[in-house]
């Protein structure tokens, strides 16, 4: 019997979810023939290589490039590239859309929303024709044939007899993002939403060892893929802004998960940066004990220098911390590879009040730069800030090599609010197309190029009123403003937020381009919690610590860009404004191809997407796939199998920038899957 796709709201969800369950049956009885051999020590070279027959890790290298050196698909026969398969991971089912707990004994949750299921934010890795990969909500994972889509084995992780300090039962709900895993000597590693690290043999899916970033009772948690490098396996605390204890960044022995190094970017008293705190004491008002700094994304390693790089998160709580710059959060860093000792920092935002951290990965190339009035070649990084500002600094000393700028921005003197009365602002375009502000000391200036980006004057709250217009929860009017405006006690502020998130950047050799993806017009109105009315987290720590109105990141406000930006010049290539929002990611190819996905149709609010192929140099669309039921939140990866290069995406949606709204905007209802396409020319 045929149905209409829109005959009740119910039968939206329920085919899709039965969509998934008989995939997944169908996937899961095809025969699984493919012998996997373990993986080896792998080389520095062969890790710092651009990716190949095989992807290694979650950014295909150890550079964060995201390029490829394969080049069967080219410019000229992209248009070609046809479905070869697609399969259900089986992650998201019937059961926990209903509301079921993934956790026995955990809350139930929402009845009939697949939001459930969390997101599906992860790329794999390829290796010898498989594809091994994580899922949420539990954080499973897969080794994949990569031939069929055949599930050659699964692991799923327990959570059993874990009790919060509340005595409530640990659950890790629906999994917040779970981006990938890492391979090596005959290994797969895994990071979990309780902070565990989990080595897994990589032939039978069985586990060899675990061990921890820190206890899922004080808030640790891991949200970034693990990487693999020179018998160690790095990865970083995400515990984010809930109140939990001061995050690091660890190293870990790939044999037998050991921990070698350990480093915070909250310093203890007495160490240098310290002084930069100015709440010493054990309040959980911003201290090394409770100093956020969280890890949001994977570092990446220049194995001849001896160091790895790493964007941090922003400091706890989100204000009344005390005066001073709450080193190192916020900053670009390096550290030595195989002590954890910091060799560098730049940082991006200071005494943060915003959240204006760094989960975006960075970039290694090397480029030339003016130094001395002499073009000089330089080993260079690249990290994009979340309001579009990209810094390009030197890898050995941590020097801008394009300038940045210390630009006065607004203060306050409201009690405990405590601005900084400059901001960095470097002289590379900005990649959003929100209206801008402070370039030369200006709050007027205007236009792609103007530095700090500004609240669109249509930014709307969840319910789709103006928040020009709109009453605040104080029964006060809302004040737009910039990226750097203060905000206190008084008065709600509408600020730009989270526009350029996790969604893997990458980078083009051949045209100097670093490509991002990203969200216009999002922001926050933000407000600060008097002293008197500040509470502690469960797990100690004030957490956020502020009163916020998001704009329910709504289809009707929020825009895409996908934006390549030549960073040797700091100037644009070229850019796009979408009608939905960019928040797949790209992968670039020798062949002149780069791939990218699309979060849907039109403006997104449907819940579908596609796979699309660009001119890497130009940015034209050269071809994209057919319609897909969900939205693409994933990055593709591309590697070969039999000789014939394959492009792979994981097709699911996401949580974070969610504008999806099949049922209307005030309807709570998103879109969720858990699919894997794979595509290949003929």
């Amino acid at each position: 019997m045929r149905r209409s796709r829109w005959s009740a709201a119910s039968a939206l969800l329920v085919l899709a979810v039965a969509a998934g369950v008989l995939a997944a049956t169908a996937s899961s009885s095809r025969e699984a023939v493919k012998v996997i051999t373990p993986s080896p020590v792998w080389t520095a070279a062969q890790l710092n290589a651009p990716s190949g027959d095989n992807w290694y890790n979650y950014f295909g290298d150890l550079g964060g490039t995201r390029y490829s050196s394969l080049k069967q698909i080219t410019t000229a026969n992209v248009g070609t590239l046809k479905q070869l398969w697609q399969m259900s991971l089986g992650s998201c089912t019937a059961s926990i859309i209903a509301g079921d707990p993934v956790v026995p004994g955990a809350p139930r949750g929402a009845s009939g929303n697949p939001t459930n299921c969390g997101s599906m934010e992860s790329n794999p890795v390829a290796i010898d024709g498989v594809l091994y990969t994580t899922n949420a909500p539990l954080g499973a994972v897969w080794a994949i044939d990569a031939a069929t889509g055949a599930v050659i084995w699964k692991w799923t992780p327990s959570f059993a007899n874990q009790f919060l300090n509340s005595g409530a039962v640990y659950t890790p709900g629906n999994g917040g993002r779970r981006a990938g895993v890492a391979v090596g000597e005959g290994k797969v590693f895994t990071g979990l939403g309780d902070g565990r690290l989990i080595a897994l043999d990589q032939t039978s899916g069985k586990q060899v060892w675990e061990t921890s970033v820190g206890s899922y009772k004080n808030n640790a948690k891991i949200s970034t893929a693990p990487i693999y490098v020179n018998g160690m396996v790095l990865v970083g605390d995400g515990s984010g802004d809930g109140g939990g204890n001061t995050p690091s960044m660890q190293a870990f022995r790939a044999g037998n998960g050991g921990r070698i190094w350990s480093w915070s970017a909250v310093p203890h008293p007495g160490q240098p940066g310290s002084e930069t705190w100015d709440n010493t004491g054990k309040t959980g008002n911003g201290n090394s004990l409770y100093g956020g700094g969280s890890f949001w994304e994977s570092p990446i390693v220049d194995t001849a220098r001896k160091m790895l790089y790493i964007g941090t998160g922003n400091p706890e709580p989100w204000n009344s911390r005390g005066a001073g710059l709450n080193l190192y959060t916020d900053s670009i860093v390096a550290l030595d590879l195989y002590s954890g000792a910091l060799k560098w920092y730049f940082q991006v935002a200071h005494h943060d009040l915003w959240d204006s951290d760094l989960p975006n990965n960075g970039v290694m190339f090397d480029g030339m730069y003016k130094i001395d009035g002499k073009m000089v070649k330089r080993p260079a990084v690249a990290y994009i800030n979340k309001v579009g500002m990209t810094f390009v600094l030197d890898r050995e000393t941590g020097k801008p090599l394009i300038p940045v700028d210390e630009v006065p921005v607004p203060q306050s003197t409201s009690p405990n609010v405590n601005t900084w009365p400059t901001q960095p602002v470097p002289r590379t375009s900005n990649v959003l197309f929100n209206p801008g502000g402070y370039r030369n000391n200006s709050k007027y200036n205007t236009g792609l190029n103007s530095g700090v980006p500004c609240t669109t004057p249509d930014a709307v709250t969840s319910l789709g009123v103006p928040f020009a217009t709109a009453t605040a929860p104080d029964g006060k009017p809302y004040k737009l403003g910039c990226s750097y405006d203060p905000y206190d006690t008084t008065q709600y502020v509408v600020v730009p937020f989270e526009m350029l998130d996790w969604p893997a950047s990458s980078y083009s050799p051949e045209n100097k381009t670093m490509i991002t993806c990203g969200v216009n017009g999002r922001a926050r109105a933000m407000a600060q919690i008097p002293a008197a009315s500040q509470v502690k987290s469960q797990f100690g720590g004030l957490g956020v610590n502020q009163l916020g109105v998001s704009d329910g990141s709504t289809p009707i406000s929020n825009s895409g860009n996908f934006t390549a930006l030549n960073v040797e010049t700091g100037k644009l290539k070229w850019w796009q404004k979408w009608d939905a929002i960019c928040y797949s990611g790209s992968v670039n190819t020798a062949g002149g191809v780069t791939f990218v996905g699309h979060y849907g149709t039109g403006n997104g609010s449907k819940g579908d997407g596609y796979l699309a192929a660009v001119d890497t140099k130009t940015g034209k669309e050269l071809w994209k796939s057919a319609t897909m039921p969900y939205p693409v939140a994933s990055a593709p990866i591309t590697y070969t199998v039999g000789g014939k290069q394959y492009v792979t995406v994981e097709v699911g949606g996401a949580a974070h920038n969610d504008v999806t709204r099949p049922f209307g905007l005030t309807d709570s209802r998103r879109v969720r899957g858990d699919y894997v396409y794979t595509f290949v020319l003929p």
